[in-house]
């Protein structure tokens, strides 16, 4: 049996390659799907792990095939390519595990920087030893992808897994338990991917021997590792693919969403004429009659009164026309989102003296904004701005408004006391309640957390859709006729 695996290593080799190309491939196609969800919106990451991963593998496979047929010198530029490629794809993977932990912006250039400094330190002083040691390049590849496995492929790993279980909670809340299993039995094989491709190693010069190498577990259990990393890189490749299917849970409810949106219109249509041609013309009626009874009045007292409750019905009149105004208000644009955003800032800064800035960026390339984002987003930012004027204390505020083709994001930071130790992030109080509710009917979610210098973050993040259809001539609109 060893003697069989050992002579079809390459055809092992492969497969392996194959299967994370096809994982790579089945998330690359869902790459242009918009998600509110951090596990769908990270998957990028793994995909480019994947399609990285198997270029590494399949490298294994056609170098030793052009040794008979290429320069020795371009052999060996090959083998350190390969060895950069395998160690590019661990730093996919652990981009993959940060984003999946849902960590601050700080925090998550903290990490990626952190692993791009240990990937350029291992490469160069695998190359400051292999000069010293008089080591071959397969000497250097053995020995940098080792220490990569142990420094990037295992951390990398084994935070994706952990992210992945925690990811379980957001699914359940988003009313996806069937997908939940996937989720776990994903975590369970990066578990594993960290044990059979992190913690065995490929021969490498100062390798600690034993099971812990390549040659030493085939040794030792007759399997080559390979065949074992093959075999947990195909659980994997199962388990994500069936993830794949929460871009389709996520469309269908974005349809219901629509379908939802066109009766609500179609019923504040209704009920704008009915407004407009009942409610108004029986004030108006009414008004009209209590003018006739004033001017008929012959007491001062009396025709003063009826013309005062004249006024007060005008003023009804103008309410409600300003009401049905706002039933009719068309989809925002991102400058009028963003003007109106500035405009509450501004007054909220001169009703507080609270130091606010504002900022906005990305308007141009942003994709389709929700009929209601402009109602919601000023209530959240409202409800944000006077939680940091009662609670931060003396503070400075900033807002900044970013879009992108798909998606928006408007976080609101202050410099103040932060959150209270007795008052968690997700407290009862009805105002986060109603912030938090509005972003779901946006279809995103809000986040509330320590600022990396002090203060409170609030991040609204919404989904938009970067697909934007050809435009339409709108039909032409009548103009509503006064009756004031």
């Amino acid at each position: 049996m060893r003697d069989f695996f050992v002579q079809n290593e390459t055809i092992i080799l492969f497969a392996d390659g194959v299967i994370f190309f096809s994982l790579g491939f089945a998330v690359w196609l869902q790459r242009r799907r918009t998600t509110r969800l951090t596990l769908t919106s990270s998957l990028i990451w793994f995909a480019s792990f994947a399609f990285v991963e198997a270029l590494a593998i399949w490298g294994h496979v056609f170098v030793p095939i052009q040794t008979g047929y290429l320069d020795p010198g371009l052999i060996e530029a090959l083998v350190v390519l390969r060895g950069l490629v395998q160690v590019a794809a661990f730093l996919f993977l652990v981009q993959f595990g940060l984003r999946l932990l849902d960590l601050g912006p700080l925090a998550r250039r903290i990490g990626t920087a952190a692993s791009l400094a240990l990937a350029t330190l291992l490469a160069v002083g695998s190359a400051v030893l292999a000069g010293r040691l008089d080591w071959g390049v397969q000497q250097w590849e053995a020995s940098v992808v080792a220490a990569a496995r142990y420094g990037l492929l295992v951390p990398g790993a084994l935070l994706a897994a952990v992210g992945l279980w925690r990811q379980r909670a957001e699914l359940a809340a988003e009313g996806m338990r069937g997908i939940k299993p996937y989720a776990a039995a994903a975590a369970a094989a990066l578990g594993l991917t960290a044990l059979v491709a992190g913690l065995v190693v490929d021969d490498a010069p100062w390798a600690l021997g034993g099971p812990a190498t390549a040659e030493g577990w085939l040794d030792a259990t007759g399997l080559p590792i390979v065949l074992l990393r093959a075999l947990v890189g195909l659980v994997l490749c199962v388990a994500a693919v069936k993830l794949l299917e929460i871009f389709e849970v996520e469309y269908t409810q974005r349809l219901e969403a629509l379908d939802r949106a066109r009766l609500v219109a179609e019923e504040r249509a209704r009920f704008g004429r009915d407004l407009h041609d009942g409610t108004i013309q029986s004030i108006y009626a009414a008004g009209l009659h209590l003018e006739a009874v004033a001017l008929d009045a012959e007491e001062p007292r009396l025709r003063d009164e009826l013309r005062q409750v004249v006024a007060s019905l005008n003023e009804v009149i103008v309410g409600i026309r300003g009401y049905i105004r706002a039933l009719r208000q068309p989809a925002p644009t991102p400058h009028g989102l963003a003007a109106g955003l500035e405009e509450l800032v501004r007054r909220f800064a001169l009703d507080t003296g609270l130091r606010v800035r504002f900022a906005a960026t990305g308007l141009e390339q942003a994709g389709p904004l929700p009929e209601e984002a402009g109602e919601h987003l000023e209530q959240i930012l409202r409800e944000a701005l006077a939680n940091a004027a009662r609670h931060a204390g003396p503070c400075s505020v900033q807002v900044a408004l970013r879009l992108a083709p798909d998606e928006l994001d408007l976080t609101v930071c202050d410099d103040g006391i932060g959150i209270p130790p007795e008052l968690p992030s997700d407290g009862p109080g009805q105002g986060l309640r109603n912030m938090r509710e509005r972003a779901r009917r946006l279809g995103g979610r809000l986040a509330v957390r320590p600022g990396s210098a002090g203060g409170v973050v609030v991040d609204v993040q919404i989904p938009l859709d970067s697909e934007v259809p050809a435009a339409e001539p709108l039909p032409a609109r009548r103009e509503e006729v006064s009756l004031t």
